[in-house]
């Protein structure tokens, strides 16, 4: 059946069962509901979980046998399913629908994708996970409603209700969630007994909003190479920088991509704009990029961004900073790769 996220924890108190499938356009969304599924699981004895990141190409047979196997940790198992899109194929299908219509009563399991089409729900494998389980779906939030969740989340956190605040965050996030969460992080530490001084907030803001990571990430969009440089410099000596450029590049370009894609059908870069919303403020930021890089150049920085990724991570032996540069510049059309 479905859920409203708002209703997932009340759901989660009265009881816990066997599948959840939670999907939608907003990452951060979805995850703030696995981890209220998951949270729940474990006051429940669910201490062991294995994790399946499910591509075109998985072998669906690897998780019918970890349902088969004993635990020797726990009775008790989570067993999550991150579906990188909806087009799971027949086999994919046809085995999330066996494995949906049979689950043993010491498995929990949890399925999650992004954003699905009509088509994809009204599919067999999604009416059967409705049927057994809990289906958790999340939408966009429209800038006309994020100032609302913003404010929100502030007050989760124990932070004072400011609409002048909140209007702040929003607008140099542009409807940027992660980002939106990190901000309004960053204000409980500032100001860990919760009451903020706004102006000084406001102030600080306004003198900063030039030389932030999202000011960068447009300068490159929109093919400013000298301002990227410019930024780059002044945020080179922050640690945490590589961590959430590459993060915030990596989710932008992802979003740009699939832009790309629809505009090989549409034809009409404003149509496409319309249809993944893209804040007025930001549509020639975009709308440059997508003018510029084809769909072959966008996918290949995804492949670099991912690289570096690993090798923030130790898994590879990148120079992230050299590497971050060059790649920004790449996005600019400073320098291009060979076609």
């Amino acid at each position: 059946m479905k859920i409203r996220s708002e209703q997932l924890s009340n759901s989660l108190n009265n009881q816990l069962d066997a599948l959840y499938f939670v999907f939608g356009p907003e990452p951060l969304l979805v995850e703030q509901s696995l981890t209220q599924i998951k949270d729940a699981a474990k006051a429940q004895g669910f201490d062991d979980k294995i994790s399946f990141e499910i591509d075109g190409n998985f072998q669906w047979d690897q998780i019918v046998t970890e349902i088969s196997a004993i635990s020797l940790f726990s009775p008790k198992r989570i067993i999550e399913c991150r579906l990188k899109t909806g087009k799971i194929g027949i086999k994919g299908s046809k085995a999330l629908t066996n494995i949906a219509s049979s689950l043993p009563n010491d498995i929990l399991f949890i399925v999650s994708t992004g954003r699905l089409d009509m088509s994809q729900q009204k599919s067999k494998w999604f009416k059967t996970l409705e049927q057994h389980g809990n289906v958790i779906q999340h939408w966009e939030i429209q800038s006309d409603h994020l100032v609302g969740w913003i404010t929100n989340h502030m007050a989760t956190l124990g932070l004072e209700a400011s609409p002048e605040v909140a209007q702040s965050i929003a607008f140099c996030t542009e409807g940027n969630l992660l980002a939106s969460m990190q901000e309004i992080q960053k204000l409980k530490m500032a100001y860990p007994d919760g009451k903020i001084n706004t102006q000084e907030y406001l102030d600080q803001t306004s003198q900063q909003s030039k030389y932030t990571i999202y000011g960068l990430i447009d300068a490159a969009l929109f093919g400013n190479g000298n301002q990227v440089l410019k930024i780059y410099d002044t945020l080179i000596d922050d640690s945490s920088m590589p961590i959430q450029l590459s993060s915030s590049l990596y989710r932008e370009i992802n979003s740009i991509i699939d832009m790309a894609i629809e505009l090989q059908k549409v034809k009409k870069i404003e149509i496409v704009l319309q249809n993944h919303h893209v804040w007025s403020k930001r549509k020639p930021v975009i709308g440059n990029a997508l003018k510029r890089h084809p769909y072959q150049r966008l996918q290949k920085i995804l492949l670099s961004l991912g690289r570096i990724d690993r090798s923030i991570k130790g898994m590879d032996n990148l120079n992230v900073i050299d590497e971050l540069r060059t790649l920004l510049l790449n996005l600019a059309g400073k320098t291009q790769w060979a076609q």
